[in-house]
């Protein structure tokens, strides 16, 4: 009994049955039946470290921050992601009065599409980006999801 923690991730209905089945139950009849008490705790997945990559990796960001000016300045990938965290996921207020973007760390793979979706849009529109070489985010979201 040394592994603590059990991780699944679930795709399908037919997949989650079969998990709970072979690796769950047995865990959970591990740990129980020696005695110990234990946290099950159920969540959306995050975003996923291709959706991570796709955003940071000479994806979306790193081509806001090659094309986009404003008021003829331009700003790196940090800068605009700061940027989009405060307009399109909130801000979180300091004890100084100042505010900074909720992370974007916590999104489930759906809300980190919609994020990104509306990054694109505006990158696009308003600042004029011409974004190439991009998978569509679709398509990590049928990965993930």
């Amino acid at each position: 009994m040394t592994e603590t923690t059990l991780t699944i991730d679930l795709h399908n209905l037919q997949q989650g049955r079969i998990a709970v089945k072979e690796q769950l139950l047995p865990f959970l009849g591990q740990w129980l039946g020696a005695g110990k008490k234990l946290v099950l705790t159920v969540k959306l997945r995050t975003r996923t470290s291709k959706q991570n990559r796709r955003y940071w990796g000479g994806g979306v960001l790193a081509q806001i921050a090659k094309q986009a000016t404003v008021n003829g300045r331009m700003f790196d990938a940090e800068v605009w992601h700061e940027q989009f965290k405060r307009m399109f996921i909130g801000v979180i207020e300091l004890p100084s009065g100042e505010v900074v973007g909720m992370s974007s760390a916590k999104l489930s793979t759906a809300e980190f599409c919609e994020f990104c979706d509306k990054v694109e849009a505006y990158a696009g529109t308003d600042l004029g980006v011409v974004f190439e070489d991009l998978i569509p985010h679709e398509h990590y979201l049928r990965l993930a999801a």
